[in-house]
Protein backbone atom coordinates (compact mmCIF):
# COMPACT_ATOMS: atom_id res chain seq x y z
CA UNK A 1 0.00 0.00 0.00
CA UNK A 2 1.19 3.46 -0.85
CA UNK A 3 1.55 5.21 2.55
CA UNK A 4 2.02 8.52 0.83
CA UNK A 5 -1.67 8.67 -0.13
CA UNK A 6 -3.67 7.25 2.83
CA UNK A 7 -6.64 9.51 2.13
CA UNK A 8 -6.89 8.34 -1.48
CA UNK A 9 -6.81 4.72 -0.30
CA UNK A 10 -9.56 5.30 2.25
CA UNK A 11 -11.75 6.89 -0.45
CA UNK A 12 -11.10 3.94 -2.75
CA UNK A 13 -11.95 1.44 0.01
CA UNK A 14 -15.18 3.28 0.86
CA UNK A 15 -16.18 3.36 -2.80
CA UNK A 16 -15.57 -0.39 -3.14
CA UNK A 17 -17.65 -1.17 -0.06
CA UNK A 18 -20.43 1.12 -1.30
CA UNK A 19 -20.40 -0.59 -4.70
CA UNK A 20 -20.72 -4.02 -3.09
CA UNK A 21 -23.57 -2.83 -0.86
CA UNK A 22 -25.44 -1.29 -3.79
CA UNK A 23 -24.93 -4.43 -5.88
CA UNK A 24 -26.21 -6.66 -3.07
CA UNK A 25 -29.20 -4.38 -2.55
CA UNK A 26 -30.04 -4.42 -6.26
CA UNK A 27 -29.77 -8.22 -6.33
CA UNK A 28 -32.07 -8.50 -3.31
CA UNK A 29 -34.57 -6.12 -4.92
CA UNK A 30 -34.56 -8.13 -8.15
CA UNK A 31 -35.10 -11.32 -6.13
CA UNK A 32 -37.93 -9.67 -4.22
CA UNK A 33 -39.59 -8.43 -7.42
CA UNK A 34 -39.99 -12.04 -8.49
CA UNK A 35 -42.13 -12.69 -5.41
CA UNK A 36 -44.30 -9.58 -5.37
CA UNK A 37 -44.39 -5.79 -5.39
CA UNK A 38 -41.99 -3.72 -3.30
CA UNK A 39 -43.50 -0.74 -1.53
CA UNK A 40 -40.94 1.02 0.65
CA UNK A 41 -39.55 -1.54 3.09
CA UNK A 42 -42.45 -3.94 2.51
CA UNK A 43 -42.81 -6.71 -0.06
CA UNK A 44 -46.42 -7.40 -1.01
CA UNK A 45 -46.42 -11.13 -1.81
CA UNK A 46 -48.32 -12.18 -4.91
CA UNK A 47 -49.80 -15.69 -4.72
CA UNK A 48 -49.30 -16.21 -8.45
CA UNK A 49 -45.57 -15.49 -8.20
CA UNK A 50 -45.27 -17.41 -4.94
CA UNK A 51 -46.57 -20.58 -6.56
CA UNK A 52 -44.44 -20.15 -9.68
CA UNK A 53 -41.24 -19.63 -7.67
CA UNK A 54 -41.96 -22.57 -5.39
CA UNK A 55 -42.59 -24.92 -8.32
CA UNK A 56 -39.40 -23.74 -9.98
CA UNK A 57 -36.99 -23.78 -7.04
CA UNK A 58 -38.33 -26.30 -4.51
CA UNK A 59 -35.53 -28.78 -3.85
CA UNK A 60 -37.92 -31.66 -3.19
CA UNK A 61 -39.49 -31.17 -6.61
CA UNK A 62 -36.06 -31.03 -8.19
CA UNK A 63 -35.19 -34.29 -6.44
CA UNK A 64 -38.44 -35.77 -7.76
CA UNK A 65 -37.58 -34.73 -11.31
CA UNK A 66 -34.19 -36.42 -10.92
CA UNK A 67 -35.91 -39.59 -9.66
CA UNK A 68 -38.21 -39.51 -12.70
CA UNK A 69 -35.19 -39.17 -15.00
CA UNK A 70 -33.63 -42.17 -13.25
CA UNK A 71 -36.80 -44.21 -13.86
CA UNK A 72 -36.75 -43.23 -17.54
CA UNK A 73 -33.13 -44.36 -17.72
CA UNK A 74 -34.18 -47.78 -16.43
CA UNK A 75 -36.63 -48.14 -19.32
CA UNK A 76 -33.72 -47.62 -21.69
CA UNK A 77 -31.80 -50.39 -19.94
CA UNK A 78 -34.83 -52.67 -20.16
CA UNK A 79 -34.32 -52.91 -23.94
CA UNK A 80 -31.24 -55.06 -23.27
CA UNK A 81 -33.44 -58.16 -23.18
CA UNK A 82 -34.32 -57.59 -26.84
CA UNK A 83 -31.13 -56.15 -28.33
CA UNK A 84 -27.89 -57.95 -29.17
CA UNK A 85 -24.97 -57.77 -26.77
CA UNK A 86 -21.50 -57.11 -28.15
CA UNK A 87 -18.35 -58.00 -26.25
CA UNK A 88 -14.71 -57.39 -27.24
CA UNK A 89 -11.94 -59.18 -25.36
CA UNK A 90 -8.15 -59.40 -25.56
CA UNK A 91 -6.21 -62.35 -24.11
CA UNK A 92 -2.65 -63.60 -23.71
CA UNK A 93 -1.36 -67.05 -22.80
CA UNK A 94 2.17 -68.45 -22.37
CA UNK A 95 2.81 -72.12 -21.74
CA UNK A 96 5.31 -74.97 -22.09
CA UNK A 97 2.55 -77.58 -21.99
CA UNK A 98 2.89 -79.94 -24.92
CA UNK A 99 -0.78 -80.06 -25.83
CA UNK A 100 -1.21 -76.33 -25.27
CA UNK A 101 1.79 -75.39 -27.42
CA UNK A 102 0.57 -77.60 -30.26
CA UNK A 103 -2.90 -76.09 -29.89
CA UNK A 104 -1.40 -72.60 -30.27
CA UNK A 105 0.03 -73.64 -33.61
CA UNK A 106 -3.32 -75.05 -34.69
CA UNK A 107 -5.02 -71.79 -33.70
CA UNK A 108 -2.55 -69.83 -35.83
CA UNK A 109 -2.62 -72.40 -38.63
CA UNK A 110 1.18 -72.69 -38.49
CA UNK A 111 1.57 -76.48 -38.05
CA UNK A 112 4.23 -78.08 -40.25
CA UNK A 113 5.34 -81.69 -40.79
CA UNK A 114 8.33 -81.08 -38.52
CA UNK A 115 5.96 -80.31 -35.63
CA UNK A 116 4.93 -83.99 -35.58
CA UNK A 117 8.43 -85.06 -34.55
CA UNK A 118 7.95 -86.84 -31.19
CA UNK A 119 10.82 -84.94 -29.63
CA UNK A 120 9.32 -81.59 -30.60
CA UNK A 121 5.83 -82.71 -29.61
CA UNK A 122 6.98 -83.75 -26.14
CA UNK A 123 9.28 -80.79 -25.47
CA UNK A 124 7.93 -77.86 -27.45
CA UNK A 125 9.48 -75.20 -25.28
CA UNK A 126 7.60 -72.05 -24.30
CA UNK A 127 4.95 -70.70 -26.64
CA UNK A 128 2.82 -67.50 -26.69
CA UNK A 129 -0.65 -66.80 -28.02
CA UNK A 130 -2.38 -63.42 -28.39
CA UNK A 131 -6.13 -63.62 -28.97
CA UNK A 132 -8.62 -60.93 -29.95
CA UNK A 133 -12.30 -61.94 -29.78
CA UNK A 134 -15.44 -60.17 -30.94
CA UNK A 135 -18.52 -61.86 -29.46
CA UNK A 136 -22.13 -61.14 -30.42
CA UNK A 137 -25.00 -62.58 -28.37
CA UNK A 138 -28.61 -62.19 -29.54
CA UNK A 139 -31.43 -63.26 -27.21
CA UNK A 140 -34.02 -65.30 -29.08
CA UNK A 141 -36.29 -66.47 -26.27
CA UNK A 142 -35.99 -65.67 -22.56
CA UNK A 143 -39.33 -66.83 -21.24
CA UNK A 144 -40.91 -63.38 -21.54
CA UNK A 145 -38.51 -61.84 -19.03
CA UNK A 146 -37.51 -59.05 -21.42
CA UNK A 147 -41.08 -58.07 -22.25
CA UNK A 148 -42.20 -58.24 -18.62
CA UNK A 149 -39.16 -56.30 -17.48
CA UNK A 150 -39.82 -53.58 -20.03
CA UNK A 151 -43.46 -53.39 -18.95
CA UNK A 152 -42.41 -53.07 -15.30
CA UNK A 153 -39.94 -50.30 -16.17
CA UNK A 154 -42.59 -48.39 -18.14
CA UNK A 155 -45.02 -48.69 -15.22
CA UNK A 156 -42.35 -47.40 -12.85
CA UNK A 157 -41.90 -44.34 -15.05
CA UNK A 158 -45.63 -43.68 -14.97
CA UNK A 159 -45.59 -43.99 -11.20
CA UNK A 160 -42.66 -41.58 -10.89
CA UNK A 161 -44.33 -39.06 -13.20
CA UNK A 162 -47.60 -39.20 -11.25
CA UNK A 163 -45.70 -38.92 -7.95
CA UNK A 164 -44.05 -35.79 -9.32
CA UNK A 165 -47.41 -34.32 -10.31
CA UNK A 166 -48.80 -35.00 -6.84
CA UNK A 167 -45.71 -33.48 -5.25
CA UNK A 168 -46.28 -30.33 -7.30
CA UNK A 169 -49.91 -30.26 -6.13
CA UNK A 170 -48.66 -30.56 -2.56
CA UNK A 171 -46.27 -27.64 -2.99
CA UNK A 172 -49.07 -25.50 -4.44
CA UNK A 173 -51.22 -26.35 -1.41
CA UNK A 174 -48.34 -25.43 0.88
CA UNK A 175 -48.02 -22.11 -0.93
CA UNK A 176 -51.69 -21.32 -0.38
CA UNK A 177 -51.41 -22.32 3.28
CA UNK A 178 -48.31 -20.16 3.74
CA UNK A 179 -49.93 -17.20 1.97
CA UNK A 180 -53.11 -17.52 4.01
CA UNK A 181 -51.04 -18.03 7.14
CA UNK A 182 -49.32 -14.72 6.54
CA UNK A 183 -52.67 -13.07 5.82
CA UNK A 184 -54.07 -14.54 9.05
CA UNK A 185 -51.13 -13.35 11.17
CA UNK A 186 -51.35 -9.84 9.68
CA UNK A 187 -55.11 -9.72 10.22
CA UNK A 188 -54.65 -10.82 13.82
CA UNK A 189 -52.09 -8.06 14.21
CA UNK A 190 -54.64 -5.50 13.01
CA UNK A 191 -57.24 -6.89 15.43
CA UNK A 192 -54.87 -6.72 18.40
CA UNK A 193 -53.57 -3.26 17.48
CA UNK A 194 -57.14 -1.97 17.19
CA UNK A 195 -57.93 -3.56 20.56
CA UNK A 196 -54.85 -1.90 22.10
CA UNK A 197 -55.98 1.48 20.80
CA UNK A 198 -59.42 0.91 22.31
CA UNK A 199 -57.94 -0.35 25.60
CA UNK A 200 -55.67 2.69 25.83
CA UNK A 201 -58.71 4.89 25.45
CA UNK A 202 -60.43 2.96 28.24
CA UNK A 203 -57.33 3.39 30.41
CA UNK A 204 -57.37 7.15 29.83
CA UNK A 205 -61.08 7.25 30.53
CA UNK A 206 -60.61 5.35 33.79
CA UNK A 207 -57.82 7.71 34.79
CA UNK A 208 -60.04 10.69 34.01
CA UNK A 209 -62.94 9.30 36.04
CA UNK A 210 -60.56 8.44 38.89
CA UNK A 211 -59.27 12.01 38.89
CA UNK A 212 -62.88 13.19 39.04
CA UNK A 213 -63.53 10.73 41.89
CA UNK A 214 -66.15 8.97 39.73
CA UNK A 215 -64.27 5.67 39.60
CA UNK A 216 -62.07 3.58 41.83
CA UNK A 217 -58.37 2.87 41.46
CA UNK A 218 -59.33 -0.77 40.90
CA UNK A 219 -60.97 0.26 37.62
CA UNK A 220 -57.74 1.86 36.45
CA UNK A 221 -55.65 -1.16 37.48
CA UNK A 222 -58.01 -3.55 35.70
CA UNK A 223 -57.76 -1.44 32.53
CA UNK A 224 -53.95 -1.52 32.75
CA UNK A 225 -53.84 -5.28 33.32
CA UNK A 226 -56.13 -5.81 30.33
CA UNK A 227 -53.95 -3.50 28.20
CA UNK A 228 -50.81 -5.38 29.27
CA UNK A 229 -52.37 -8.65 28.16
CA UNK A 230 -53.15 -7.20 24.75
CA UNK A 231 -49.58 -5.98 24.34
CA UNK A 232 -48.34 -9.48 25.09
CA UNK A 233 -50.71 -10.80 22.42
CA UNK A 234 -49.25 -8.27 19.99
CA UNK A 235 -45.77 -9.67 20.64
CA UNK A 236 -47.07 -13.17 19.92
CA UNK A 237 -48.84 -12.29 16.67
CA UNK A 238 -45.86 -10.23 15.52
CA UNK A 239 -43.72 -13.33 15.92
CA UNK A 240 -46.33 -15.32 13.98
CA UNK A 241 -46.06 -12.81 11.12
CA UNK A 242 -42.28 -13.35 11.05
CA UNK A 243 -42.70 -17.14 11.09
CA UNK A 244 -45.22 -17.00 8.24
CA UNK A 245 -42.78 -14.91 6.24
CA UNK A 246 -40.01 -17.42 6.86
CA UNK A 247 -42.23 -20.21 5.55
CA UNK A 248 -42.70 -18.27 2.31
CA UNK A 249 -38.94 -17.71 2.07
CA UNK A 250 -38.41 -21.44 2.62
CA UNK A 251 -40.82 -22.40 -0.16
CA UNK A 252 -39.45 -19.94 -2.71
CA UNK A 253 -35.74 -19.73 -1.72
CA UNK A 254 -36.12 -15.94 -1.92
CA UNK A 255 -33.96 -14.25 0.69
CA UNK A 256 -34.93 -10.63 1.27
CA UNK A 257 -34.66 -8.34 4.32
CA UNK A 258 -37.97 -6.71 3.38
CA UNK A 259 -41.03 -7.16 5.57
CA UNK A 260 -43.48 -9.54 3.90
CA UNK A 261 -47.17 -8.72 3.58
CA UNK A 262 -49.97 -10.06 1.41
CA UNK A 263 -50.89 -8.29 -1.80
CA UNK A 264 -54.37 -7.42 -3.03
CA UNK A 265 -56.97 -9.94 -1.93
CA UNK A 266 -56.88 -13.26 -3.75
CA UNK A 267 -59.86 -15.46 -2.95
CA UNK A 268 -60.41 -19.04 -4.02
CA UNK A 269 -63.80 -19.62 -5.59
CA UNK A 270 -66.16 -21.90 -3.69
CA UNK A 271 -66.73 -25.29 -5.32
CA UNK A 272 -70.13 -25.53 -6.99
CA UNK A 273 -70.50 -29.29 -6.51
CA UNK A 274 -69.06 -32.16 -4.55
CA UNK A 275 -66.10 -34.03 -6.09
CA UNK A 276 -67.15 -36.81 -8.47
CA UNK A 277 -65.82 -40.33 -8.03
CA UNK A 278 -64.29 -40.32 -11.52
CA UNK A 279 -62.58 -37.03 -10.79
CA UNK A 280 -61.07 -38.31 -7.56
CA UNK A 281 -60.01 -41.58 -9.22
CA UNK A 282 -57.87 -39.55 -11.64
CA UNK A 283 -55.87 -38.05 -8.77
CA UNK A 284 -52.16 -38.26 -9.47
CA UNK A 285 -51.23 -40.22 -6.35
CA UNK A 286 -53.91 -42.83 -7.11
CA UNK A 287 -52.62 -43.19 -10.66
CA UNK A 288 -49.14 -43.66 -9.19
CA UNK A 289 -50.42 -46.50 -6.98
CA UNK A 290 -52.08 -48.11 -10.01
CA UNK A 291 -48.84 -47.87 -11.96
CA UNK A 292 -46.91 -49.49 -9.10
CA UNK A 293 -49.49 -52.29 -9.05
CA UNK A 294 -48.93 -52.74 -12.80
CA UNK A 295 -45.18 -52.88 -12.22
CA UNK A 296 -45.61 -55.51 -9.51
CA UNK A 297 -47.80 -57.55 -11.86
CA UNK A 298 -45.18 -57.35 -14.60
CA UNK A 299 -42.50 -58.56 -12.18
CA UNK A 300 -44.46 -61.80 -11.83
CA UNK A 301 -43.75 -62.35 -15.52
CA UNK A 302 -40.05 -61.73 -14.90
CA UNK A 303 -39.97 -64.31 -12.10
CA UNK A 304 -41.92 -66.82 -14.20
CA UNK A 305 -39.63 -66.29 -17.19
CA UNK A 306 -36.60 -67.10 -15.07
CA UNK A 307 -38.00 -70.64 -14.65
CA UNK A 308 -38.36 -71.30 -18.39
CA UNK A 309 -35.71 -72.34 -20.95
CA UNK A 310 -33.74 -69.55 -22.62
CA UNK A 311 -32.48 -69.59 -26.20
CA UNK A 312 -29.61 -67.39 -27.43
CA UNK A 313 -27.82 -67.04 -30.73
CA UNK A 314 -24.05 -66.53 -30.53
CA UNK A 315 -21.49 -65.38 -33.11
CA UNK A 316 -17.75 -65.28 -32.36
CA UNK A 317 -14.97 -63.80 -34.45
CA UNK A 318 -11.33 -64.48 -33.36
CA UNK A 319 -7.93 -63.14 -34.46
CA UNK A 320 -4.80 -64.94 -33.16
CA UNK A 321 -1.07 -64.34 -33.22
CA UNK A 322 1.86 -65.95 -31.43
CA UNK A 323 4.17 -62.96 -31.40
CA UNK A 324 2.29 -59.70 -32.10
CA UNK A 325 -0.14 -58.12 -29.63
CA UNK A 326 -2.51 -57.00 -32.36
CA UNK A 327 -1.31 -59.41 -34.99
CA UNK A 328 -3.49 -61.72 -37.05
CA UNK A 329 -1.63 -64.79 -38.20
CA UNK A 330 -4.99 -66.56 -38.43
CA UNK A 331 -8.65 -65.77 -37.88
CA UNK A 332 -11.79 -67.85 -37.41
CA UNK A 333 -15.48 -67.58 -36.73
CA UNK A 334 -18.11 -69.69 -35.07
CA UNK A 335 -21.90 -69.52 -35.01
CA UNK A 336 -24.09 -71.38 -32.60
CA UNK A 337 -27.35 -71.60 -30.74
CA UNK A 338 -27.31 -72.09 -26.99
CA UNK A 339 -30.29 -73.30 -25.01
CA UNK A 340 -30.15 -73.06 -21.23
CA UNK A 341 -32.54 -74.15 -18.55
CA UNK A 342 -31.26 -73.16 -15.15
CA UNK A 343 -32.50 -74.74 -11.94
CA UNK A 344 -31.65 -73.00 -8.66
CA UNK A 345 -33.22 -75.39 -6.24
CA UNK A 346 -36.28 -73.64 -4.83
CA UNK A 347 -34.89 -70.12 -5.31
CA UNK A 348 -36.84 -69.50 -8.53
CA UNK A 349 -40.03 -70.88 -6.99
CA UNK A 350 -39.56 -68.60 -3.97
CA UNK A 351 -39.02 -65.55 -6.17
CA UNK A 352 -42.18 -66.34 -8.13
CA UNK A 353 -44.20 -66.66 -4.94
CA UNK A 354 -42.67 -63.44 -3.65
CA UNK A 355 -43.55 -61.58 -6.86
CA UNK A 356 -47.14 -62.83 -6.70
CA UNK A 357 -47.45 -61.74 -3.07
CA UNK A 358 -46.06 -58.31 -3.91
CA UNK A 359 -48.56 -58.05 -6.75
CA UNK A 360 -51.43 -58.76 -4.34
CA UNK A 361 -50.06 -56.28 -1.81
CA UNK A 362 -49.76 -53.53 -4.42
CA UNK A 363 -53.27 -54.22 -5.68
CA UNK A 364 -54.79 -54.14 -2.19
CA UNK A 365 -52.91 -50.93 -1.35
CA UNK A 366 -54.13 -49.29 -4.55
CA UNK A 367 -57.74 -50.25 -3.76
CA UNK A 368 -57.43 -48.89 -0.22
CA UNK A 369 -55.91 -45.63 -1.42
CA UNK A 370 -58.86 -45.16 -3.78
CA UNK A 371 -61.40 -45.67 -1.00
CA UNK A 372 -59.44 -43.39 1.31
CA UNK A 373 -59.24 -40.71 -1.39
CA UNK A 374 -63.01 -40.75 -1.85
CA UNK A 375 -63.42 -40.37 1.91
CA UNK A 376 -60.91 -37.50 1.99
CA UNK A 377 -62.70 -35.71 -0.85
CA UNK A 378 -66.09 -35.97 0.85
CA UNK A 379 -64.66 -34.85 4.15
CA UNK A 380 -62.92 -31.91 2.47
CA UNK A 381 -66.23 -30.98 0.81
CA UNK A 382 -68.00 -30.95 4.17
CA UNK A 383 -65.18 -28.98 5.79
CA UNK A 384 -65.28 -26.35 3.05
CA UNK A 385 -69.04 -25.86 3.46
CA UNK A 386 -68.71 -25.72 7.24
CA UNK A 387 -65.96 -23.11 6.94
CA UNK A 388 -68.15 -20.97 4.67
CA UNK A 389 -70.99 -21.15 7.18
CA UNK A 390 -68.63 -20.15 10.00
CA UNK A 391 -67.70 -17.01 8.08
CA UNK A 392 -71.33 -15.91 7.91
CA UNK A 393 -71.89 -16.63 11.62
CA UNK A 394 -68.65 -14.93 12.65
CA UNK A 395 -69.48 -11.83 10.60
CA UNK A 396 -72.81 -11.52 12.38
CA UNK A 397 -71.11 -11.95 15.75
CA UNK A 398 -68.67 -9.15 14.94
CA UNK A 399 -71.50 -6.72 14.20
CA UNK A 400 -73.21 -7.62 17.46
CA UNK A 401 -69.97 -7.40 19.47
CA UNK A 402 -69.08 -3.99 18.07
CA UNK A 403 -72.51 -2.63 18.88
CA UNK A 404 -72.39 -4.10 22.38
CA UNK A 405 -68.96 -2.55 22.96
CA UNK A 406 -70.23 0.84 21.83
CA UNK A 407 -73.20 0.67 24.19
CA UNK A 408 -71.23 -0.47 27.24
CA UNK A 409 -68.50 2.10 26.55
CA UNK A 410 -71.10 4.86 26.68
CA UNK A 411 -72.65 3.34 29.80
CA UNK A 412 -69.27 3.28 31.55
CA UNK A 413 -68.68 6.90 30.61
CA UNK A 414 -72.02 7.79 32.21
CA UNK A 415 -71.40 5.65 35.27
CA UNK A 416 -74.03 3.04 34.36
CA UNK A 417 -71.51 0.19 33.98
CA UNK A 418 -68.29 -0.72 35.77
CA UNK A 419 -64.89 -1.51 34.34
CA UNK A 420 -65.39 -5.28 34.64
CA UNK A 421 -68.42 -5.08 32.38
CA UNK A 422 -66.54 -2.93 29.87
CA UNK A 423 -63.51 -5.22 29.76
CA UNK A 424 -65.71 -8.31 29.42
CA UNK A 425 -67.49 -6.77 26.46
CA UNK A 426 -64.22 -5.68 24.88
CA UNK A 427 -62.76 -9.17 25.34
CA UNK A 428 -65.84 -10.58 23.64
CA UNK A 429 -65.43 -8.10 20.78
CA UNK A 430 -61.77 -9.06 20.36
CA UNK A 431 -62.73 -12.73 20.35
CA UNK A 432 -65.40 -12.09 17.72
CA UNK A 433 -62.97 -10.17 15.51
CA UNK A 434 -60.40 -12.93 15.87
CA UNK A 435 -62.99 -15.62 15.11
CA UNK A 436 -63.95 -13.82 11.89
CA UNK A 437 -60.32 -13.55 10.83
CA UNK A 438 -59.78 -17.24 11.60
CA UNK A 439 -62.99 -18.24 9.78
CA UNK A 440 -61.96 -16.40 6.62
CA UNK A 441 -58.55 -18.04 6.77
CA UNK A 442 -60.09 -21.48 7.33
CA UNK A 443 -62.47 -21.02 4.41
CA UNK A 444 -59.63 -20.34 1.98
CA UNK A 445 -57.47 -23.15 3.32
CA UNK A 446 -60.35 -25.63 3.26
CA UNK A 447 -61.16 -24.70 -0.34
CA UNK A 448 -57.52 -25.35 -1.21
CA UNK A 449 -57.63 -28.68 0.61
CA UNK A 450 -60.84 -29.58 -1.22
CA UNK A 451 -59.17 -28.97 -4.56
CA UNK A 452 -56.17 -31.01 -3.40
CA UNK A 453 -58.35 -33.89 -2.21
CA UNK A 454 -60.36 -33.86 -5.46
CA UNK A 455 -57.23 -33.86 -7.59
CA UNK A 456 -57.81 -30.38 -8.99
CA UNK A 457 -54.77 -28.21 -9.51
CA UNK A 458 -55.03 -24.92 -7.62
CA UNK A 459 -53.91 -22.55 -10.33
CA UNK A 460 -52.12 -19.32 -9.40
CA UNK A 461 -54.41 -16.35 -9.19
CA UNK A 462 -56.95 -18.12 -7.03
CA UNK A 463 -58.78 -20.21 -9.63
CA UNK A 464 -59.20 -23.95 -9.31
Amino acid sequence: MDHRHPRKFRWFLALAVLTLMVGASMAADLDADRLGTVQGDTLLVDLDRLVSLALEHNEQLQAGRAATDAARAQTTGAWSGFLPQLKVSKGFMRTDDALGAFGFKLHTRSVTAADFDPARLNTPGESNLWTTRLQLLQPVFNGGMAWSGKSAANASVRAAEQDQTRAEDTVVLQCVQAYEGLALALAYTDVVQAAITSAEAHERQAQSLLDAEMATEADLLQARVFLSGLRQQLITVTNQVAQAGEMIRLLTTVETPLVLAVGPGVRLAAAAEAPRSAEVAARADLLAHEARADAASAMVGVARGAMLPHLNLGLNRDWMSRDEVFGSEADSWSLGVVATWEFKGLANVAKLKQARAQRRAASHLSDFQKRQARHEAQQAWRNAHAAASRVDVAAGAVDAARESLRIVTNQYREGLADMVDLLDVQAAAIQAEGDLVQARHDQQVELARLAYAAGRRIHPGGNQ
